[in-house]
């Protein structure tokens, strides 16, 4: 017997009449397809609404690759977390432990696992992302026999004072080391100090380094600047120094470009004296130079700067002024298209400003715009339709993004905005229904994973003709269906 698409899933799940013949040859068919389950599966894994039986039931089967490397960056529901740190594949759990979103109890599950490369990776983890994990377990992964483990919870958050001091002691010296910081360092005992300091490991007299470094004064004066050896701290001078007037003299005529930079950046270098730097060679310093907070206008423009392509810092003197609402408003209205840029980034910002630098000439103005909780629900929208980046789709989540009205876009030629559409939250279900149908991949895979999305027709893309991972992965799909595909997949219950 032939099927249309979504035939098949309609008549073996009950919504479509059939004959008991004819429904249990459209069981039969799903039972053959293992291509069909692994889909299903996969979906499942990241249904955040899935129930903890039907998580545990899921990762109680062999997930096929594609599968378990969704592991590593979704974030997963709580039950289903608690349900994939129990699977029997440790390659599954390890790829688990990489994932930088999962809750933290999951984690200190397999902090302890029973798989060397699981612990370590979740000890790592929890480190490099500050995860707090129970206290005891922190204490028994320091004192543990596993010297990876040690050296990765002597930087764990919370880790007792009384654990941590001893681990500048421990037999390995790669322990030794990570115990050793500027914050360790003088609630050490003097013995162990001057153990660390005399230390066969090169490693641990580096941790102690690094822990008992004073970092001298820069220079100020010319003499000085002279007889700093290290080029690092000569620079570090001409950037930020309170120089005198004489070594603010030598700056700006030092042949060393990058020299010249910093001195058009420090703003202790008078502003007559940094403007002689105006006709430099050098783009890079002409550029500095007109970005300084004690530039007029007429300064900045009389300047002959070229802003290079790409993502500029906000100047400081900038950030600074950030919660300067005046202050906002005069360098929202600067001539410098990097000073308009720099206060986009201000965390609140009047609501003149925000209009005034969503109509800006500058592309890059209204982009950065977009990248503030404020932007403006209209701006967000064009720039969705319009920029190429990479990021383009994150601004669709966006505070001021998702808006009754955008289902007006459910037919425009751009598939972006037919996309758009699917944040409205008004869209009724035969909307999402209709762009199921979509010519647009994207479009049509997120209205399958839609919610909103009828019942009918979400039974109908499980099946291989359709979409069954996405919409097996859908939160509006009952649990008892879930159940279900299981079954038909032949997992226990």
């Amino acid at each position: 017997m032939a099927y249309k698409d979504g035939q098949v899933t309609r008549i073996a799940f009950g919504l479509t009449e059939a004959t008991d013949g004819a429904r249990a040859d459209a069981l039969r068919r799903l039972h053959a397809d293992t291509a069909l389950h692994t889909e299903w599966i996969a979906g499942l894994v990241t249904n955040r609404s899935a129930p903890k039986d039907v998580a545990r039931r899921v990762f109680t089967v062999d997930l096929l690759p594609h599968a378990q490397y969704q592991l590593a960056y979704h974030k997963l529901s709580p039950d289903t977390a608690r349900a994939a740190v129990a699977h029997p594949d440790p390659r599954v759990r390890k790829i688990l432990a990489e994932n930088v979103h999962l809750p933290p109890d999951a984690l200190a599950v397999l902090a302890e696992d029973p798989d060397p490369k699981v612990r370590r990776v979740a000890v790592m983890m929890a480190c490099e992302y500050d995860v707090e994990l129970p206290t005891e377990l922190s204490v028994r992964l320091a004192t543990g026999p596993e010297a990876r483990l040690r050296y990765w919870a002597a930087g764990l958050p919370g880790l007792p004072e009384e654990t941590l001091l001893p681990l500048a002691e421990d037999p390995d010296p790669r322990v030794r080391a990570a115990a050793i910081d500027s914050w360790s360092w003088p609630r050490l005992r003097p013995e162990v100090r001057a153990a660390a300091e005399a230390d066969p490991d090169p490693q641990v007299r580096k941790a102690v380094e690094r822990a008992t470094h004073v970092e001298p004064p820069l220079p100020t004066t010319v003499e000085g600047f002279l007889a700093e050896a290290d080029e690092r701290r000569r620079r570090d001078a001409a950037f930020t120094a309170p120089v005198d007037a004489a070594l603010a003299a030598l700056l700006v005529t030092h042949q060393d470009g990058s020299i010249r930079h910093g001195a058009a950046r420090n703003p202790h270098v008078p502003a007559p004296l940094a403007l002689t730097l105006a006709a430099d060679p050098k783009p890079f310093v002409r550029l500095a130079l007109s970005l300084r907070a004690d530039m007029t206008e007429e300064q900045r423009a009389a300047i002959d700067y070229t802003v290079p392509p790409g993502r500029h810092p906000v100047p400081a003197w900038v950030a600074e002024r950030f919660d300067d609402p005046d202050a906002l408003r005069e360098i929202a209205s600067s001539s410098h298209v990097l000073l308009r840029r720099g206060v986009t980034c201000a965390p609140e910002l009047p609501a003149d400003v925000i209009e005034q630098l969503a109509a800006d000439d500058d592309y890059y103005v209204r982009l950065m715009l977009c990248e503030n909780d404020h932007a403006p629900h209209g701006l967000l929208v064009e720039m969705f339709a319009d920029w190429n980046g990479l990021s383009w789709g994150m601004l669709a989540y966006r505070r001021n993004f998702a808006c009754p009205g955008l289902a007006r876009f459910a037919d425009d030629p751009n598939y972006r905005l037919r996309y758009a559409t699917l944040f409205d939250p008004q869209a009724g279900p035969e909307l999402v229904e209709r762009l199921t149908h979509d010519t647009q991949d994207m479009v049509r895979r997120h209205a399958a994973a839609d919610p909103r999305l009828p019942h009918p027709r979400l039974v109908e893309l499980l099946d291989k003709g359709g979409m069954p991972r996405t919409a097996a992965s859908n939160p509006a799909l009952p649990a008892q269906l879930m159940h279900q595909l299981l079954d038909v997949a032949g997992v226990k219950s």
